[in-house]
């Protein structure tokens, strides 16, 4: 039986807190491993909310019950499954139907793919293949905490704002490949950030999200961009990492050359992890038709009629 989950099943998502599978890094690193499972009780409001979290139990009860979690912000054309507990149940076949369930739920309201994250020498990896996910990014996350700041580090970064969400978009399209664009579109106008100017173009954007556990930023990063770590200190500074609250960086494969400004500033690499996508829709392209325009509009087009003389024949002599 599958089922939203309701307030009955607290007691069973505590008795899974040491147990849970977490696969969305943004609200595991910002919210803590705690309160992700927690969104579970907005279950009855998650039309407004975006939470959809599912119970299933087999008739025959040979498995211990699931609980599975999808978020998906209203209109974002992605999803992400962001919690399965218990953790051993992601190679139960009782998983499969569980899955759909939600991915119809996030279907109905425009998620065109449900994104996880996953370490990929993880059994998890292997199930999700198994479940038609593929590998479209693979990132690392790294963490500041508290580290040295020169008494001289100036900070030349600006908060976004929708001003700069053009050349955001510019960014984006410049630094990320196409493969990636397809299934996460551009951070302008969806979230909090910083951005870094230089002769008048925007040569850095770092998304971020807070949370009372963690602040969480995505670098995007021109290769033209000059001095990146005394820069990137700068806004670290400002940011004021601690040890009970800090900074994790999540470095996408494709800015793989912005690893070595992570180590010298004193950053510490965390796992390695495969983002993985399902494809719930495929755009189907149609060729529109339309009609040819009139010649003269509101008339048919005239015809001209020629009338060619006869040949004559000539008496002969």
């Amino acid at each position: 039986m599958i089922r939203p989950f309701e307030l009955r099943d607290i007691p069973l998502l505590h008795r899974y807190r040491q147990r849970g599978l977490f696969l969305d890094s943004i609200p595991t690193l910002t919210w803590g491993r705690a309160l992700v499972p927690a969104g579970a009780v907005v279950s009855p409001i998650s039309a407004a909310m975006g939470v959809f979290t599912a119970y299933y139990q087999d008739d025959e009860k040979t498995h211990e019950p699931v609980i599975g979690q999808i978020t998906h912000s209203n209109g974002a054309p992605f999803a992400h499954f962001t919690y399965l507990a218990p953790d051993t149940a992601i190679e139960s076949p009782i998983v499969s139907p569980l899955l759909e369930s939600l991915i119809k739920r996030v279907g109905e309201r425009g998620a065109q793919s449900l994104i996880a994250e996953v370490d990929e020498d993880s059994q998890t990896f292997e199930a999700l293949r198994k479940a038609n996910f593929s590998i479209f990014s693979r990132q690392t996350l790294w963490r500041i905490n508290d580290i040295e700041i020169p008494e001289n580090t100036g900070n030349d970064w600006q908060k976004s704002t929708p001003v700069d969400e053009v050349n955001i978009w510019r960014l984006y399209n410049a630094v990320v490949p196409t493969l990636v664009q397809n299934v996460e579109p551009s951070p302008a106008g969806q979230m909090n950030g910083w951005v870094h100017y230089q002769g008048g173009e925007l040569l850095a954007f770092i998304a971020m999200v807070q949370g009372p556990r963690g602040v969480w930023l995505q670098p995007f990063f021109h290769p033209e961009m000059e001095d990146v770590g005394n820069k990137l200190t700068g806004l670290i500074a400002t940011l004021d990492p601690k040890s009970s609250r800090p900074l994790f960086f999540c470095l996408r494969s494709y800015q793989a050359w912005f690893t070595s400004t992570l180590e010298n500033i004193g950053a510490e690499p965390g796992q390695n992890q495969a983002v993985m996508v399902r494809r719930l829709a495929v755009p189907i392209k149609k060729p529109v038709l339309s009609p040819l325009p009139q010649i003269q509009q509101g008339t048919e087009p005239k015809t001209t009629y020629f009338e060619i003389p006869k040949k004559t024949k000539k008496n002969k002599v």
